[in-house]
């Protein structure tokens, strides 16, 4: 069981140090009540106010986003201590992007801070990243970038922090060393880093440890498309072993990313609409989303690839949000086993039917409604692509055998 270091106030990320005592916060995660404490021989944390809460929640689970948020509240305290009287300080802040050469139209900084006045060595202000080694981030672009937003940065590891804190002299010595670890706005230009995000991927096929190349001679890929992705990356995925790949154009082959360059930073919290679970029978959100296996960062790539309910949608989220339109059929418990439902944001239907016989899909996707007179609660398919020739056959048929569409 790990700690929060995370909490919102008015809808914006905060960490430990810029809480007061007994002060009431949120958790990005529950939404549930959080106060700030110091610990014994631990960091400054938050903890929730509910000992329900504080099983359930998935900020407790631990792992690599608790070492990222750990070191993430440090690298804000750092800065805030190091510099008292800048502008603002915080963590999570979103620097726009839109008018460089690279892909993402807004970046967001781990720790950042912004000076009243211009600062003659760092500029408007010192961006403190956080590099995890199971998670790197485009170092290349995302420096491009905040260089021409008028931001110095400098990338850390979880190696540079103390357990309860990070001394500001390791900032120092990393723009000191000038060693590819820390960038200045005086000593360096946008123009020195690249901006294509694959620029750095190898070209060899990663076909180690994969049991779909050992077994198939390949990968199992799954389309990320770029209006789905946070930072606008468009690139397949294969769940199996979590290897990535990107088509370059001006190569004109794929180019993988062994580094998790391209992974998004999606918090499973970001799917809780996006999923429909068969809640009746204790499949809950927060069920699903306590399981270990749901809490690293390849969450949001694993639903897309698994999950035919989480689905990629031109909207704002990126992927579906659904509410439920209608319900087709419930059980002698009164449960609902068959429901229609509509995404938010786009003209695409939902399926569901959690009836467990084994006989139908659970869920069916339709880019318009489903006809009622296909018998919807015993639907096996999307009767518009289905290629039986039932569909097509003059002759009677009772039922198509492969979507199970009425009289088709």
């Amino acid at each position: 069981m790990t700690v929060p270091f995370r909490a919102l106030v008015d809808g914006e990320i905060v960490v430990p140090s810029q809480i007061d005592e007994g002060r009431a916060v949120k958790c990005p995660e529950c939404r549930g009540v959080l106060y700030p404490r110091d610990g014994e021989h631990r960091a400054r944390h938050f903890f929730h106010a509910s000992d329900e809460a504080t099983e359930s929640c998935s900020a407790t689970i631990g792992g690599e986003s608790d070492t990222h948020a750990r070191c993430t509240a440090l690298a804000v305290d750092a800065l805030a201590g190091q510099f008292p009287a800048a502008a603002q300080v915080g963590a999570e802040i979103t620097i726009d992007s839109a008018r460089t050469a690279t892909t993402p139209e807004t970046r967001r900084a781990d720790a950042l801070i912004q000076f009243q006045n211009e600062n003659p060595f760092f500029g408007k202000g010192l961006i403190i990243e956080v590099q995890y080694k199971h998670h790197s981030k485009d170092i290349e672009g995302t420096t491009h970038d905040y260089l021409s937003a008028g931001y110095s940065v400098a990338w850390l590891t979880p190696d540079d922090f103390e357990e309860e804190s990070l001394p500001y002299s390791v900032v120092d010595d990393a723009f000191r060393d000038d060693d590819g670890q820390a960038y200045s706005v005086r000593k360096h230009e946008p123009w020195e880093f690249e901006t294509r995000v694959g620029e750095n991927f190898e070209w060899e096929k990663p076909t180690k440890g994969c049991p779909m190349v050992e077994r198939f001679g390949d990968h199992s890929w799954t389309r990320i498309p770029g209006y789905a992705h946070p930072d606008g990356f468009e690139y397949e995925y294969c769940w199996w072993c979590e290897a990535r790949r990107q088509y370059d154009s001006e190569l004109t082959r794929f180019v993988y990313d062994y580094e998790g360059v391209l992974a998004p930073e999606i918090r499973s919290m970001k799917l809780r609409d996006a999923m429909v679970l068969d809640s009746e029978n204790g499949e809950g959100f927060e069920e699903w989303r306590s399981d270990p296996f749901h809490s690293n960062s390849t969450v949001f790539e694993r639903a897309l690839a698994n999950r035919p309910d989480v689905a990629p949608c031109r909207g704002p989220c990126g992927i579906h949000e659904w509410d439920r339109e209608e319900i087709i059929k419930r059980n002698f418990k009164d449960q609902v086993e068959v429901a229609l439902w509509e995404c938010r944001h786009c003209p695409v239907y939902l399926l569901t039917n959690f009836s467990d016989r084994g006989e139908t899909k659970p869920y069916i996707l339709f880019g318009k409604p489903p006809d009622p007179d296909w018998g919807l609660s015993g639907l096996n398919g999307n009767p518009r692509f289905c290629r039986n020739r039932s569909h097509r056959d003059r002759s009677d048929w009772d039922y198509c055998p492969d979507c199970f569409q009425l009289d088709p």
